[in-house]
């Protein structure tokens, strides 16, 4: 027979085993376009995206609704549209955001896009992760940048 002691800490394994392998949460990177006219953006990823994109089409959907949403209204969206990418290089991408948008830049979990994406340009000025993360609203564990 056992004991209760081993069954005890059998069973408390088995709660650290699960509370740990359910510590990801998602970490959405949004850029909501506040103003009246286009605004052309350059995502430039630190690693090669070409395969990527075909293996991790989600990821660079580029989603996008009409209206500036929060994350909460956006993720609620059952079928968002998504941008055209107007350039696709090696290791960047080249988009057009719409006025008064909100569009989802990055899907990711536990802030990897701070990793994955090396800087946004927007209108010719570059931003890199840290400065992004800065100028962020981080509202409901995900990254919202406004474009005044």
């Amino acid at each position: 027979m056992m004991s209760i002691k081993s069954i005890t800490i059998g069973f408390l394994c088995c709660i650290f085993v699960a509370v740990l392998s359910g510590c990801s949460w998602i970490t959405d990177f949004y850029i909501q376009n506040l103003t009246g006219s286009k605004k052309i953006i350059k995502i430039n990823y630190s690693y090669p995206i070409s395969k990527a994109i075909d293996n991790e089409g989600g990821s660079f959907a580029f989603n996008y609704e009409n209206g500036i949403l929060s994350p909460r209204s956006f993720y609620k969206i059952k079928n968002p549209k998504s941008l055209e990418k107007i350039e696709v290089k090696d290791s960047s991408i080249v988009l057009e955001l719409y006025p008064n948008s909100t569009t989802k830049i990055y899907k990711s979990h536990n802030g990897s896009w701070r990793y994955r994406v090396k800087s946004v340009e927007i209108n010719g000025t570059i931003f890199y992760p840290s400065e992004l993360i800065n100028k962020n609203r981080y509202i409901s564990k995900d990254y919202v940048y406004k474009i005044n």
